[in-house]
């Protein structure tokens, strides 16, 4: 193996101790390490990035960190109709601004007692646009560093029930609803990193070692994903993490594929002709 490529897709595989440890070991056999991180939600992707930037400072030579978004900003789509303004100009509103740590800024508009949107800026830069319905969060839109509009997430009683990825024109490319989430066991030992990723169904005693394992429930994530320019509906999320991770890799033979524990098996049947490992 000359390659490698590591999938980041959600919060949990981000905060996985044994993604560092993979990567530095990679990198230690002088392993080519490609990190792509596709986790949906538009500023946290960036943040993920940010924190693996920090801590990998250094190591450069033989990494490269991928943004997912930042692959398809040039893709064509379809004109989006959602807009994150409103019709009428902010001096409609009562505007309250609000200082925060670390150079955040929230500007508030309220019509009467009733929140309307907000804007969220990081280092004088538009980061987010909150819009409300009766108080209560309804869409959510992304911006880049060049304050265009990347992504638009929908909510429903303050739960993010779709997400909506845009090029860098504000049209639309994919559409990923949320699923019931699915609930996977895994039998780990009580030393593990991995035995406070869930809930604790039992404990067992190991042979002569002694050592306790345990089993633990962790909760998989679930989206339906439809391609806007194709009009492709995907089977499930891991058939489209599998077909992204194939327009970056052409040499299977050469090319590793390492993906978090909780979704190896799921995508292993979309990813047969490459080798696949867990992190």
């Amino acid at each position: 193996m000359k390659n490698a490529l590591i999938l980041v897709s959600d919060d949990l595989s981000a905060e996985n101790p044994h993604l560092l440890q993979t990567i530095q070991k990679l990198l230690s056999n002088q392993i080519q390490v490609t990190v792509l991180v596709m986790v949906l939600n538009f500023q946290t992707a960036v943040k993920t990035i940010e924190n693996l930037n920090k801590v990998l400072l250094g190591t450069q030579e033989k990494l490269k960190i991928v943004n997912w978004f930042d692959l398809v900003e040039n893709q064509s789509g379809i004109d989006s109709e959602l807009k994150p303004f409103t019709n009428r100009s902010e001096d409609a509103f009562t505007k309250k601004v609000f200082q925060l740590a670390n150079q955040k800024t929230v500007e508030r508009y309220f019509d009467h007692h009733f929140l309307e949107y907000e804007k969220h800026y990081q280092n004088s830069k538009l980061r987010t646009i909150k819009q409300f319905n009766q108080g209560k969060l309804q869409y959510q839109f992304s911006f880049d560093e060049q304050a265009r509009n990347r992504e638009i997430v929908g909510f429903l009683e303050s739960k993010p029930i779709n997400y909506t990825v845009l090029n860098t024109t504000d049209q639309q490319l994919y559409h990923c609803s949320v699923k019931p989430a699915q609930m996977r066991t895994y039998t780990v030992a009580s030393d593990s990193v991995f035995a406070n990723r869930g809930r604790i169904l039992e404990e067992q005693i190991e042979g002569s070692k002694r050592r306790n394992v345990v089993q633990i429930e962790v909760e998989n994530p679930q989206y339906s994903v439809h391609d806007y320019v194709e009009w492709r509906p995907y089977t499930n999320i891991f058939e489209f993490y599998s077909e992204q991770i194939r327009k970056l890799v052409d040499d299977s033979q050469h090319t590793g594929i390492f993906i978090d524990l909780k979704s190896n098996e799921l995508m292993s049947g979309y990813l047969q002709t490459f080798t696949t490992f867990n992190y």
